[in-house]
C-alpha cells in the first residue's frame, strides 16, 4: 500500500507537469506563431497530433490495467515469502521446503513474464510514438516552416522579404517556435500513459 501510494503520488506530480505548462505554451506558441506564418501552420501542428492522439488511443494497451495487474502480483508474491517467514517451523517439521521453493518460484514467473509482457509492449508503443508524434511532426514542421515561401501569401511576402538573408532569420525564429510548440503539443498527446498509470495506482490504493 505504501509503494502504491508513493507511485500514485508520482504518477499525479508528473501528469501535472505534463498537462499545465504545456498548455501554456501552446497559447503562447501558437499565437506567435500565427502572427508570422498566418493561423494555418499552428492548426496544422495542432491538427496533426490530434490525429495521432486518436491513432495511438486507439492502438495503445491498457497500461492501467496492466499496472494494477503487476502491482497485484507483486503483493502476491511479497505474501508468499512473509507466509513462508511467519510458518518456517511447521514448514521445516513436515519437510515442506520444496513445495514452498516450487510455489514461491510459480509466483516469481508470474511476476517475471507479465512484466516482460509490458516491457515489450512499452517498446513497440515506444517506437510508434516516435514515429507519429515525432518524425511525423518533424514533416509537418518543414510543411508549416515553408509555407511563408512557398504558401498562398508567397508573392506578398517576397515581395516584403527578398533578402535571402532576411528569409533565413525568419526561417530560424519560425523553427524555434515550431520546435517548441512540437514540444509542448507532444508532452500532452504522450501524457496518456502517466493517465493509465494513474488510473492503475489509484484503483489499488482504493
Amino acid at each position: 500500500m505504501t509503494n502504491d501510494t508513493q507511485k500514485w503520488a508520482e504518477s499525479l506530480a508528473s501528469l501535472y507537469l505534463n498537462i499545465s505548462k504545456p498548455i501554456l505554451d501552446i497559447i503562447l506558441y501558437c499565437k506567435k506563431l500565427a502572427e508570422v506564418v498566418g493561423w494555418q501552420g499552428p492548426a496544422m501542428s495542432v491538427v496533426w497530433y490530434i490525429v495521432s492522439g486518436v491513432i495511438l488511443r486507439k492502438i495503445t494497451p491498457s497500461f492501467g490495467k496492466l499496472t494494477a495487474m503487476e502491482q497485484q502480483l507483486e503483493g502476491e508474491y511479497r505474501a508468499l515469502h512473509t507466509e513462508l517467514l511467519a510458518h518456517s517451523e511447521e514448514i521445516a517439521f513436515y519437510n515442506g521446503a520444496d513445495w514452498e521453493r516450487k510455489n514461491i518460484d510459480k509466483g516469481y514467473d508470474r511476476l517475471h513474464s507479465h512484466i516482460d509482457n509490458v516491457i515489450v509492449k512499452k517498446f513497440w508503443m515506444g517506437i510508434f510514438d516516435s514515429m507519429l508524434v515525432k518524425y511525423g511532426a518533424t514533416l509537418v514542421g518543414y510543411t508549416v516552416c515553408g509555407l511563408p515561401v512557398f504558401g498562398p501569401g508567397a508573392a506578398a511576402y517576397l515581395a516584403k522579404r527578398g533578402d535571402q538573408a532576411q528569409i533565413t532569420k525568419d526561417y530560424v525564429r519560425n523553427s524555434s517556435l515550431l520546435i517548441n510548440l512540437a514540444k509542448a503539443i507532444g508532452r500532452i498527446v504522450v501524457s496518456y500513459k502517466e493517465v493509465q498509470s494513474l488510473a492503475g495506482y489509484t484503483t489499488l490504493v482504493h
